[in-house]
């Protein structure tokens, strides 16, 4: 791919997260064999939403720069997070900004740069029209900002649509946002399978269960998999499987008062990495039930874990990854019913007709790796500078400084 000379391209998000760090190492091995420079910029090196450990950078000849180290996203203000970046990217001059929505004043920062000079912006977002109960003048304002950012790198065709609505032509649209390092889960849960029986000794797992995985939230769909799975273990009187809950949060005391007179079901805390990728691999199928979620990365670490999955339509990547049938199924967000039927219908499966679901959900996330990212970024330094936008979008982009929201 032929890409202007020595093209400097900056990558902002408000944390590195593993996922993260795993998208910028792999585009960074396809940016230097082109001969581009890149700026990876950290907004905090903290936040009050994941828990995540930090993770560390495994290449190295690109800039990695955190505006405020030490210290949590979510405690600072919006007019702080917008100056300091602002004031990065005119001292760094990239000629190319990958950045948050306009929400945020990271994303805004960078759109307010790009019109002081003849940098051009691409906002990635998974936003669909499931998540976006906003009014009809905050949707017109964001359209308007829209006007003065050069494309929108979005996770699949599914959230197409929404983007069209909110005025970005088709051309200056591109897929492939929202992936993992699928490599690194198969392998991980291919490692953990052959010492299985040690595993769930050493963990106190049972032979088969269900998992969740997440923070702990109303968003997350906990009450309702909490009261589908009591009406499983109503059902099912005889190898009933297990429902290992996997994360923290704010929600976790709500949950566990829900789940006190249930039998079957493990909070085992929050877990990353390596040790996750464990629970994963001794799981069965993993259940998504999320009322309203943009995409669902867990999805596509459980799939690349080789695990059937249940999702709820409420999730953003149900509609892509989730084939009915054949590696999962879907259901509407709240149907305990359909949920627990779902289930017993999941349980009842030989444990070889499982295998084969998780077997075509590797072989659909495949389409879904690092490389998807990296091309993505590639198309998308290929659209060229939108059009003056017009003095009212102008103002708009200039005096909207973002805002920090805890989800």
């Amino acid at each position: 791919m032929n890409l202007p000379a020595g093209i400097h391209i900056a990558i902002i998000w408000q944390r590195f997260l593993s996922y993260h760090i795993a998208r910028i190492n792999y585009l960074w091995k396809k940016l230097s064999q082109l001969g581009c420079q890149l700026s990876a910029i950290e907004v905090a090196s903290q936040d009050a939403s994941y828990g995540f450990p930090e993770s560390i950078f495994s290449e190295d000849g690109f800039k990695h720069i955190c505006c405020f180290p030490e210290m949590s996203y979510h405690h600072l203000k919006p007019i702080e997070i917008h100056n300091k970046v602002f004031s990065l990217l005119i001292e760094c001059k990239p000629d190319l900004i990958f950045a948050p929505a306009a929400p945020f004043p990271e994303g805004m920062a960078a759109f307010a740069y790009r019109n002081g000079c003849e940098a051009r912006a691409v906002m990635m977002d998974d936003a669909w029209e499931y998540r976006d109960h906003r009014g009809r003048l905050t949707k017109e304002i964001k359209r308007l900002i829209h006007r003065n950012i050069d494309a929108v790198f979005i996770p699949a065709r599914s959230h197409l649509p929404y983007f069209l609505n909110m005025g970005f032509p088709e051309d200056r649209i591109v897929f492939g946002v929202d992936v993992v390092d699928n490599d690194y889960y198969l392998r991980r849960s291919e490692q953990a399978r052959p010492n299985e029986r040690h595993l769930r000794i050493s963990r106190n797992l049972p032979e088969n269960y269900f998992i969740f995985v997440g923070r702990f939230l109303p968003i997350k769909g906990l009450e309702s998999l909490i009261k589908a799975y009591a009406d499983y273990r109503r059902q099912i009187v005889t190898n009933p499987w297990d429902l290992v809950l996997v994360g923290d949060g704010g929600y976790l005391d709500d949950i566990r008062e829900l789940a006190r007179d249930v039998h079957g079901i493990d909070f085992v805390g929050a877990q990353f990495e390596d040790n996750l990728c464990q629970y994963y691999a001794l799981a069965r199928v993993l259940i998504v039930p999320s009322t309203a979620e943009s995409w669902g990365l867990v999805v596509n670490e459980g799939m690349a874990s080789s695990l059937p999955v249940i999702v709820s339509k409420g999730c953003g990547a149900a509609r892509t990854l989730v084939r009915e049938g054949e590696n999962g199924w879907i259901f509407e967000p709240g149907d305990n019913e359909t949920l627990t039927k779902l289930m017993i219908r999941a349980s009842s499966l030989s444990s070889d007709a499982l295998k084969e679901m998780g077997r075509k959900s590797q072989s659909i996330i495949s389409q879904w790796s690092l490389d998807r990212f990296a091309e993505g970024v590639l198309k998308a330094v290929k659209i060229p500078r939108r059009p003056p936008a017009g003095p009212i979008s102008d103002i708009l982009t200039k005096l909207w400084k973002g805002r920090v929201r805890v989800n």
